[in-house]
């Protein structure tokens, strides 16, 4: 069985890309979308039973949790792992441990080196040096029995107990063979520190490790390469996982270059189209001619699905230019239609759709918005971007229109029908074949449009009505989608589109205020889904450079919020950010989750003063 998280496009791809090595190796599988732990252990209960060796493939779930526990599975089913959440729960980075495979490689922002060993003696010395007290306890109280003496016969009155005292019970020679040897009251003050030392290392790997790891497709990716099944499709496929990271600022843009770098070397690699067309005959397999299909490197405007709109719409609704310019208002709108104006595109040609412009207009807007760009409040590096582009026929389409054509098909939420999500998946999983269901990409690519109106309308509105809590010196800014009128918007249920309006409400509210140092992280709570059920979701504040985790401090303040309210998560998400409440305790999680941030902002600040002196 191999079960797929089915709330991001990263998850699409590198489903596919395992159905496509396991068809090639003859491995026999069956593929089920999820989006909690409890569709999965539904799904393996009947493996429970099974007195055979199973196998549970897990993508971009199970990492951050004891999945086996909360599945329920055996020791006799064997779980692969390939999740890009972090941390990963150390209790899978167990020394000779076969039956749980965690895949990590090597440049991951969280490497394996970095997760501590799970070492199950340690609860066993814990315990033993308890009961070496215990014991050491009672032995004093009966070395300060005096005068108490005779055989086991005797009765209380004899012993000269009275009522109050407790009878001494002899200890047979067995018994004092089977106690383990005591421990000097050294050895076990040493073992103590450092136990308590490794649970401080410990506590700080899961404070400081919560995140996104490498891409599972760019992960299968390198897996395929090794097994010589590389071509474009699976090159496609990671290409789409790794722009996903970084346009929900997942990934820093240094660390997004890094992978990036190495995917371009494998755009030039070309194998013969001819034997790909006898595999191709021969297996049956989903797969792409190179002669019909092409990847290539592109320099691409970070314009929001700008080939499938018009300048100005792409513009108005790309969420870093709309969250500058606040183009939900008409003063915003003013200020695009000014940077139209400087960059010499008239309005006639701006409402205009893009394929339909001459290519002199294409050419202006290329070679202008670097220059009036910056006049505008708009800074250059956050409009373009080294991307990727897949050529067939004579179209193309952008990796960064892939991810949105994708995303819209996965949010394409249809609550009356059951199971929608899975239908969704395998929508977003064909979609993926370009070639062959070219109108399930359209379809995605309107459904994205809709997507990012909705949320720049919705969240300006939220924004200019004063539904945003949290001014300029808060530790954090939140909102309840419920308390608007984005409440009958069935598309703002998918923690998807929650974090994707969580970034835009974060870098519009600070652009509200002048001081450089307004940014803070955003929480939003979405509606109630058709079960009641609705979903919390975190990001972080500001980007940290280099190759390193960008890490979202929210985890931990969610798992303690939830445990002071005695909140039980009927449907469990699969990373610690994300939660899902019923409506009725998003009010009382977000009062507290308040004190509970307040309380570990001050304790930060407390450690840095300590290390400061």
């Amino acid at each position: 069985m191999c079960f797929a998280a089915c709330t991001d496009a990263d998850s699409v791809c590198a489903s596919q890309q395992l159905l496509n090595l396991f068809n090639r190796e003859n491995i026999f599988f069956t593929l089920i979308p999820v989006d909690s732990y409890e569709e999965v252990k539904a799904h393996c209960e009947p493996l429970v039973q099974a007195e055979e060796v199973k196998t549970v493939v897990l993508i971009n779930c199970g990492a951050t949790d004891d999945v086996r526990s909360l599945c329920e599975l055996p020791d006799n089913v064997r779980i692969v792992i390939i999740d890009h959440h972090r941390p990963v729960w150390h209790g899978h980075n167990v020394e000779g441990d076969t039956n749980t495979l965690v895949l990590v490689d090597e440049d991951d922002p969280v490497p394996k080196a970095s997760v501590p060993v799970y070492d199950p003696s340690e609860q066993e010395e814990e315990e033993e040096d308890s009961g070496s007290e215990a014991s050491e306890a009672e032995e004093e109280d009966e070395e300060d029995e005096a005068g108490v003496s005779g055989d086991g016969d005797e009765d209380e009155e004899d012993l000269g107990m009275g009522p109050g005292r407790k009878r001494r019970r002899r200890t047979t020679g067995a018994e004092q063979e089977e106690r383990p040897a005591k421990r000097s009251p050294e050895a076990r003050a040493q073992a103590r520190a450092e136990r308590r030392k490794r649970a401080e290392l410990i506590d700080a790997y899961y404070s400081d490790c919560n995140g996104y790891g490498k891409p599972s497709s760019l992960l299968l990716f390198s897996l395929v390469n090794t097994a010589q099944h590389d071509d474009n499709f699976h090159l496609w496929c990671a290409i789409v996982g790794l722009t996903e990271q970084l346009l929900f600022h997942q990934i820093s843009k240094q660390q997004y270059n890094t992978w990036r770098e190495g995917l371009e070397q494998k755009t030039h690699v070309q194998a013969d189209p001819q034997e790909e067309l006898e595999n191709e005959a021969a297996n049956g397999l989903l797969h792409i001619p190179r002669q019909k299909v092409h990847v290539e490197p592109y320099d691409d405007l970070r314009l929001t699905l700008l080939r499938y709109w018009t300048i100005e719409e792409s513009l108005r609704y790309t969420g870093y230019v709309a969250a500058r310019l606040q183009t939900w208002r008409q003063k915003g709108l003013d200020n695009l239609r000014s940077l139209l104006t400087y960059m010499c595109i008239p309005l006639k040609h701006a409402t205009t759709a893009y394929k339909g412009l001459r290519e002199v207009y294409n050419s202006q807007l290329r070679a202008q918005l670097p220059r009036f760009a910056p006049q505008h409040m708009l800074a250059w590096d956050s409009l373009h971007l080294s991307s990727f582009r897949l050529l067939y026929k004579h179209e193309e389409i952008s990796a960064s229109d892939m991810v949105f054509a994708l995303l819209g098909l996965l949010t394409d939420a249809k609550p009356k029908e059951k199971h929608w999500h899975r239908i969704a998946f395998n929508d977003a999983s064909g979609a993926l074949h370009v070639q062959r269901n070219l109108n399930l990409v359209e379809k995605g690519i309107e459904q994205a449009k809709r997507m990012c109106t909705d949320v720049v309308h919705e969240c300006g509105l939220m924004i200019t009505s004063g539904k945003v809590k949290g001014g300029r010196n808060a530790d954090y800014r939140w909102v309840n989608v419920a308390e608007s009128n984005g409440l009958a918007n069935p598309r703002f249920t998918h923690p998807a589109v929650l974090k994707y309006m969580a970034l835009f409400l974060r870098d519009a509210t600070s652009h509200r205020y002048s001081s450089n140092d307004a940014r803070r992280p955003m929480v939003v709570a979405g509606p109630p889904d058709e079960d009641g059920m609705c979903c919390v979701v975190a990001v972080h504040a500001k980007h940290i450079s280099g190759n390193k985790l960008q890490k979202n401090p929210f985890a931990r303040p969610f798992i303690e919020t939830a445990s002071a309210l005695h909140i039980f998560q009927q449907k469990s998400a699969f990373e610690n950010t994300t939660f899902h409440l019923r409506k009725e305790e998003v009010g009382p999680f977000l009062d507290r989750l308040q004190h509970v941030v307040k309380e570990y902002t001050e304790e930060a600040k407390r450690l840095e003063q300590a290390a400061a002196a």
